[in-house]
């Protein structure tokens, strides 16, 4: 309501003028109005959606939360006398009074009874003077299956799905995103899903375990790829059998896999690959089948194959840059029951490399004494990676043979900390013009070199020929060196006698 004061103000004056003193003016009678400022409670309700309280999909008969905002503007208390609220929500007032410029939060609850829509307005009975009092709420009661896949890539999202009430996912739940790094560090709110096709974590930085996952069985394939502050998967335990593939790579921070150990078979591959910290594989004790191929691969800490010990069959098997692995007792049976279906293994870049038949009739483990590389059928370089290999791993020394083989191969300058070849060293169709990088070698027991069209210096075998060990343990009627089908082809007495290169 408006209304004037009139402050009347007599101002007398004076004036006395030289022509008569006893003139007077008239008095003024000066009229202000002032408008007083009218009463207002403006009211506006937001939630974490903006403009709607949206709780998206809920499984019927499961509670969840929202929390929306009532915010008064205006200069007076806004004085709530009812919230109407829709069936199915409950709200935790009815009641409040909101002093000017403040906000008042209040939390809703959604219960779905069946699986429809439940969109609707929560209305606000109250003193408001202007603004909006109504806001609009959904949700949507469903089944607890959800059917499809979910992706999850950060934490909200985690959140969200968990207050669904989801108890399986018939597709694949994947946790993190390929293409970039995920900062989830929790699936503890996922502990009411017991059932999914395919679990994929992938690219964390910030998860160290799987603690939520403890009452999911997994019923198609499991993919841990690239979680770097994952340490165990100690949650993965309701896992028996897996329709597809095992495949964990590149979890840098892994120490142990003992969640897996419910496993008894895979249907598809299973790696283990690119773990710096895991110590062993004890977690796949108890895995009979896998129908396809088994990688074991650049696991440095690995020093044994005990946790294979129950693995009856197998497609083939690839065992390779394990640069601590010595024994390989635990898959001696697998071997002597013929149970690598393509019988194909060859292990490589292990500390110790046997070949199928020395495990099984001799020795299915043998210490390497460290800086040495042992080799069955010989250690092989057909690229430089080869050497890097060598090299990453301070290993001086091969016990066994070495093959350089390849066009690939134009220098041999990296091979220069190599001391020892147990064995015979064969060089053969590379693009090399010399040997420089071998000079050296100590002791070898054989040297074969054939077909490299373009080698036409020697001079870095010098050092070893007339100082060294060469030949030494061969049978009388071996040759120690032998050279065919190069640029040059010096004999021994040729290097022996200076004319290493031509």
């Amino acid at each position: 309501m408006k209304f004037n004061i009139q402050i009347l103000t007599l101002i007398c004056f004076a004036s006395f003028f030289s022509c008569s003193s006893d003139d007077e003016a008239p008095p003024k009678i000066i009229v202000v109005e002032e408008e007083v400022i009218e009463d207002t409670a403006i009211i506006n309700l937001t939630s974490e959606e903006s403009n709607e309280i949206d709780f998206g999909d809920v499984v019927t008969n499961i509670t969840s939360t929202r929390v929306f905002t009532i915010h008064n503007s205006g200069n007076s208390d806004l004085k709530i006398a009812n919230i109407i609220i829709p069936d199915n929500y409950t709200i935790d007032l009815l009641t409040s009074i909101i002093p000017s410029n403040q906000s008042k939060e209040f939390t809703v609850t959604f219960t779905p009874t069946d699986i429809v829509d439940y969109t609707d307005l929560i209305k606000i009975e109250s003193n408001a003077t202007s603004g909006t009092g109504s806001i609009i709420i959904k949700g949507i009661g469903v089944n607890s299956i959800y059917d499809g896949s979910v992706t999850l890539i950060t934490q909200d999202e985690v959140e969200d799905f968990a207050k669904s009430g989801y108890t399986e996912i018939t597709g694949a739940l994947f946790i993190g995103n390929i293409n970039n790094f995920s900062p989830i560090n929790s699936l503890a709110s996922l502990n009411k899903i017991t059932e999914v096709g395919s679990l994929q974590v992938i690219s964390t930085t910030a998860l160290e375990d799987l603690t939520g996952l403890e009452n999911l069985n997994v019923t198609v394939s499991i993919q841990l790829l690239s979680n770097s502050a994952l340490k165990n998967v100690d949650a993965l335990l309701s896992v028996t059998k897996l329709s597809s593939y095992l495949s964990l790579l590149s979890n840098t921070a892994l120490t142990q896999i003992n969640g897996l150990s419910n496993i008894s078979e895979i249907g598809d591959n299973l790696r283990v690959n690119n773990h710096p910290n895991l110590i062993n594989l004890d977690g796949l004790a108890n895995i009979i089948t896998v129908k396809n191929k088994l990688y074991i691969e650049n696991n440095s800490l690995i020093e044994n194959l005990n946790g294979l010990s129950s693995l009856q069959s197998v497609s083939s098997v690839s065992i390779r840059y394990n640069a601590e692995l010595y024994s390989y007792c635990g898959i001696k049976s697998l071997l002597t029951n013929k149970g690598i279906g393509e019988d194909y293994f060859r292990p490589r870049f292990n500390r110790y490399n046997p070949s199928s038949y020395t495990i099984e009739d001799f020795d299915c483990e043998k210490i390497i004494p460290d800086g040495i590389i042992h080799s069955d059928t010989g250690y092989g370089i057909s690229e430089q990676k080869d050497i890097d290999y060598l090299i990453s791993n301070d290993f001086h020394g091969i016990d066994g043979g070495l093959i350089i083989s390849s066009e690939n191969i134009t220098s041999l300058e990296s091979l220069s900390f190599l001391k020892t070849v147990s064995g015979s060293i064969r060089i053969n169709d590379t693009a090399l013009t010399n040997l420089n990088g071998l000079e050296n070698l100590t002791n070898v027991a054989q040297i074969y070199i054939l077909n490299n069209l373009t080698l036409s210096d020697y001079c870095g075998l010098s050092p070893l020929i007339v100082n060294g060990s060469l030949g030494e343990n061969l049978y009388p009627s071996s040759e120690p060196f032998y050279t065919v089908d190069n640029l040059y082809n010096p004999t021994l007495a040729d290097i022996q006698n200076g004319l290493c290169s031509e």
